[in-house]
Parts: structure tokens; sequence; C-alpha cells
């Protein structure tokens, strides 16, 4: 052990030391300011490689709370997207916006906003499948993290995920 560590007196062997401690990175969110929002669609189908093209219609109140919901989804780099028999969980990165509108005669039109983000699916499969990571109420941290000694930027945007329809193949 380092000079600097000293193990509790009431720790009992085996237990983490406050030399064990991880600290976050300097750009790390918060736990209060980590969220995982999950949109669900009635209808359409999501393909076994987690691909979708879904709509559905929301109330004022509702879109409210989509668009809240995505903006924690940005700032936590997961999104999560469930149609009737299948979900997938995305890891995000915004990349551009973009909006139009084309007003008609009457100065009426449809508005229309599109955030464009990079993904990767990191976890896809039937919708009554278990959840994983904070959904799930489970750890999402790769073994090889704990096991190798492979700089932790190399576990960043979830690209230690090989195979995401089987959460046990990693990179």
């Amino acid at each position: 052990m380092d000079g600097d560590c000293e193990e509790s007196p009431e720790a009992s062997e085996g237990d983490p030391t406050d030399c064990d401690t991880i600290e976050p990175a300097p750009d790390a969110l918060s736990e209060a300011d980590l969220q995982y929002p999950t949109f669900a669609f009635d209808d359409g189908a999501m393909t076994p490689r987690g691909g979708f093209d879904l709509e559905r219609d929301l109330t004022p109140e509702e879109m409210r709370e989509w668009v809240s919901e995505l903006a924690g989804g940005i700032g936590s780099h997961d999104v999560a997207v469930e149609s009737p028999d299948r979900h997938a969980t995305l890891g995000v990165r915004p990349r551009a916006v973009s909006m139009s509108f084309d007003p008609d005669e009457e100065y009426r039109g449809t508005f229309e906003v599109t955030f464009t983000m990079d993904a990767k699916v990191m976890l896809t499969g039937d919708a009554d499948a278990p959840k994983a990571g904070a959904r799930g109420g489970t750890g999402f941290v790769p073994r090889a993290m704990l096991t190798d000694d492979r700089d932790p930027t190399q576990f960043r945007c979830y690209n230690w995920i090989a195979d995401p329809t089987d959460p046990d193949e990693t990179r």
C-alpha cells in the first residue's frame, strides 16, 4: 500500500480501503444528473439488431416530458427505445439539430425538429428480456475493465460490446 493510505480499523480483510476509491473523471456527471430514459411505442417493430423506425402521437404535456427526458439521456449518453415486441438501449452522442417550417397561404404548416446523434446499440432483445444497467438494477461494466490492464479510455462509449444481442459477448 502507498504511504498515504490507511485501512480503517473497523475494516475486515477484503473490505475496500480509502486507497481503493476510484475518483470519477472531471467531466463525469453526478449520480443525481444521470438519467436513463426509455421511450415506448405502442405500434411498430424493431429488428433483432436494434433497428427501428417508430412514430407516436403525443399530447403537449407528453411531448414536454419526452423532450426533458431526451435532454437527460443526451447528458448521460444513454437512451432506450421499446416497441411492443423488442427493446434497444443505445449509447448516444449528439451531432446536429435541424428545424423546418413551410407555411401555407394561411401561414400554417408543420414545424419539424430533428435531433441527429451518433449511436451504438448497447443491448437489444425481446421486450420481456431482463434490462441491463440502471434500467435493470444491475451493473453494466465489462468484466475486462475489472480484470485487464487496458487503459480505461478503451472502454468508453460502449465500444467494448461486441454483440449487443448477447450481453456476455465483449471485446
